[in-house]
């Protein structure tokens, strides 16, 4: 997986440039819940001792063979499996099971960054067009002020100015849920920060 990262990461557009995606895909692949959760696993099953002690008490009432009086003796006994491999397999599994989960959360954080990216761009494509708009307006303004169009020409200018607007907030709002959203699914403690990161786009 390490070796196709970088690989993944230059598929996806950088947001125009602004994204630090490194470090987003780093915040995810440590705090999302599902592989935090794996990676504790993991870890628990890799601490797991290959062998196992067991402490026995025995008393003897037997003397010593000089006739003195018996006392208590302690003993450990340790096992030692020298050819079971269960606790090698259950690593194995544990191990498979974190890069299984790994691929799956990136590949659906990598898709749903591809989205917000889209997304960032029809925000700056209606801001361009809204900003488009009102200068038209201003032209508009000036004509009629100048006399040269009639000052109920300027309806039409108006109304498209209004509804330029209109799209680019809704479109702009769109764009700050999805943010949210992806923020808090896959950033886990520090989703205000991965929030932050995904924040840094063109969609002024």
């Amino acid at each position: 997986m390490k070796t196709l990262l970088p690989l993944i990461l230059a598929l996806i557009p950088r947001l125009a440039g602004a994204l630090d995606l490194d470090e987003a895909v780093a915040l995810v692949l440590v705090y999302h819940p599902v592989l935090a959760a794996e990676a504790s696993e993991y870890a628990e099953v890799e601490r797991q001792r290959t062998w196992k002690a067991d402490l026995s008490l025995s008393y003897h009432e037997k003397g010593t063979e000089h006739g003195g009086p018996g006392g208590a003796n302690a003993g450990v006994r340790v096992s030692i499996p020298l050819f079971d491999r269960s606790r090698d397999l259950e690593v194995a599994k544990a191990r498979t099971g974190v890069a299984k989960a790994r691929e799956r959360v990136l590949a659906a954080f990598l898709a749903d960054v591809e989205m917000l990216g889209e997304q960032s761009a029809r925000v700056y494509e209606l801001a361009t067009m809204r900003r488009f708009h009102r200068d038209r307006l201003e032209y508009r303004k000036r004509q009629a002020e100048e006399g040269t169009i009639e000052a109920g020409d300027l309806w039409e200018a108006a109304e498209k100015v209004q509804l330029a607007d209109f799209h680019h907030r809704a479109e702009k709002d769109r764009l700050g849920i999805m943010r949210e959203r992806i923020a808090r699914e896959y950033g886990g403690t520090r989703w205000t920060r991965l929030r932050d990161l995904l924040a840094d786009t063109p969609s002024s």
